[in-house]
């Protein structure tokens, strides 16, 4: 009798330690599998951090940043065509009817400007030659790109 009694205790323990040992090794895989996920989501944004960084460091190295008065001038003068409703005269293949307004303007040099234009119909882009001179800046259009919506 005490034979059996032990023996069924000793049964009973190794089915709750083999129950036990399965489920610790389902709860260590999928911790793993966590982990794993979480390192690849890392590298994945150290990669696109790193893209990013190059991209920036290519847009700021193109750029007039470091002389805030020219450039607050230059983006003052060429918003205030949005104003007068003269950017039909300084970039001459925009098509009449419409009305367009500068939204993006990017200083590239101490010569060069981009911007980028657009109405309720079409956008565009255009690359620009300034200079000052004694009236204000004065500004050539080199090339322009319209595009319809």
């Amino acid at each position: 009798m005490k034979f059996k009694i032990v023996f069924y205790l000793f049964l009973f323990v190794c089915i709750i330690l083999f129950f036990q040992l399965i489920n610790t090794n389902k709860i260590l895989n999928h911790q793993d599998r966590m982990i794993q996920s979480q390192n690849n989501l890392q590298l994945r944004l150290k990669d696109s951090v790193s893209s990013l960084e190059d991209l920036l460091s290519v847009r700021q190295y193109f750029t007039l940043e470091e002389n805030t008065e020219i450039s607050n001038t230059i983006k003052a003068e060429l918003l205030s065509y949005n104003l007068n409703g003269k950017l039909q005269e300084l970039i001459k293949d925009l098509p009449i009817e419409e009305r367009f307004l500068i939204d993006n303007v990017q200083l590239v040099n101490a010569y060069w400007v981009l911007i980028g234009f657009r109405s309720s119909k079409s956008k565009g882009q255009a690359f620009l030659t300034y200079h000052k001179t004694t009236k204000g800046i004065e500004f050539n259009t080199l090339v322009s790109v319209i595009n319809s919506l």
